[in-house]
């Protein structure tokens, strides 16, 4: 199969689906994946095409300016630079032109897959249109206008046009699937694609470990979102304290804004936890997951919202590859992940359920370590990226007729 991807993503990227699957696993079995993306902060001055882990990527334009000014620009600039699917796919002849959260190049990639005979893919990894239009509706974010009309618009564009235009299209999780049926778009077209990990990443049972009762280190990894109520945690804190007056909470990662961050901080602060509470800012995953080592017991919160219910969650498969004690509300898929590998249940979103079942692992620490053992096998049998590489490419061969 000879692939054209056009991703959201800018220069290098870093999400592990994106390069795991389709710059590592893809490339592995034999396929050609071209890519064509916007350069990011670091690559202004890379020349195009450019060599990413043995795969040619296209970059197109970006501009230096910041603010509102400069995610204007860098739009229009981005929707110049997808007019090259055109050229490419013509030059090039793919089998499959694929978009990735990308809304005016889906229009484009159509275009040329239909005028050079390929097939058009739609990878949805995120509810984009939803997430604007609640983050815009709840003032969320800067511009909340500009963010409503630009949610309306990709909404129109997305259910209207291009997925009924779609050959195939993969979403996130089965729940995903259902919502988007919800928009008239036939089941029999889309595949779901969780979230996983690398392989080389998985540990073992043995290297789960009792919680420390003394002093318990509780831990969130990854964004920090106000429209996942991530200082709710804090609250969680709060109420640990009671009975273990020594635990302390790390957030690693950072605010996807600001005032994502500040909302924790302030929240820290108000209840007089700032010494208890720490934010460590983003930095690379192999550090994130040195920390995620030293956790008593990990969180895996999703605000229950109708736009989070539909995601794939990375951290809750990150923590059970580690072997870790987790706490997980009420969510589709975690449900589904955390009855399936027997490492405990969800349980309703408030910070007196996490804090009790926080309380219940520090309470029972060898009932602890055992459930958090059975993490390893499960993600490795069903989660790690060979694994789902091989049902991703299974769905290409069927859409392109090809033994499998």
């Amino acid at each position: 199969m000879k692939m054209l991807y056009i991703v959201e993503d800018r220069f290098p990227p870093f999400r592990a689906d994106v390069v795991e699957l389709f710059a590592k696993q893809m490339p592995d079995r034999g396929h050609q994946i071209d890519w064509l993306m916007q350069r990011g902060p670091d690559a202004l001055n890379l020349l195009s095409p450019t060599d990413w882990l043995g795969n040619i990527v296209y970059l197109t334009p970006r501009s230096k300016w910041q603010g509102l000014f400069g995610r204007i620009l860098n739009n229009l600039l981005g929707m110049q630079g997808d007019l090259m699917i055109l050229f490419l796919a013509f030059k090039n002849r793919y089998d499959v032109i694929q978009v990735r959260d990308k809304f005016f190049a889906s229009l484009i990639a159509w275009l040329a897959a239909r005028l050079t005979g390929a097939r058009f893919t739609y990878w949805m990894s995120y509810p984009f249109a939803e997430s604007k239009l609640y983050q815009a509706h709840n003032k969320l974010v800067p511009h909340h206008r500009l963010v409503w009309l630009k949610g309306q618009l990709i909404r129109n564009l997305l259910y209207k046009i291009i997925l009924p235009a779609a050959d195939h299209i993969f979403v996130q999780s089965d729940r995903m699937k259902e919502d988007v049926v919800q928009e008239g778009i036939s089941p029999d077209k889309m595949t779901a694609v969780p979230m996983g990990i690398r392989a080389d990443q998985v540990g073992k049972a043995e290297d789960a470990r009792a919680p420390n009762m003394h002093s318990p280190l509780l831990l969130h990894l990854g964004i920090i979102m106000q429209l996942r109520q991530s200082e709710m945690l804090v609250r969680v804190l709060q109420q640990v304290r009671l009975r273990y007056p020594d635990a302390r909470l790390l957030y690693v990662g950072d605010g996807q804004l600001p005032s994502d961050r500040q909302a924790v901080e302030k929240e820290a602060s108000r209840v007089k936890l700032s010494k208890a509470v720490t934010v460590t800012g983003f930095m690379p995953m192999e550090t994130a997951w040195e920390l995620v080592e030293q956790a008593d017991i990990c969180f895996s919160p999703f605000y229950p919202v109708p736009v989070l219910l539909s995601t794939s969650p990375t951290k809750l498969v990150e923590y059970m590859a580690m072997a870790k004690c987790i706490v997980a509300n009420e969510h589709p898929e975690q449900c589904q992940v955390m009855e399936a590998s027997g490492i405990g249940r969800c349980v309703p979103w408030g910070e007196q359920s996490f804090a009790d079942e926080v309380c219940k692992l520090l309470d029972d620490p060898e009932r602890a370590r055992t459930l958090a053992s059975r993490g390893p096998d499960w993600v490795r049998k069903y989660r790690t990226y060979d694994v789902i590489a091989d049902h991703v490419e299974s769905q290409y061969k069927k859409l392109l007729g090809l033994t499998i």
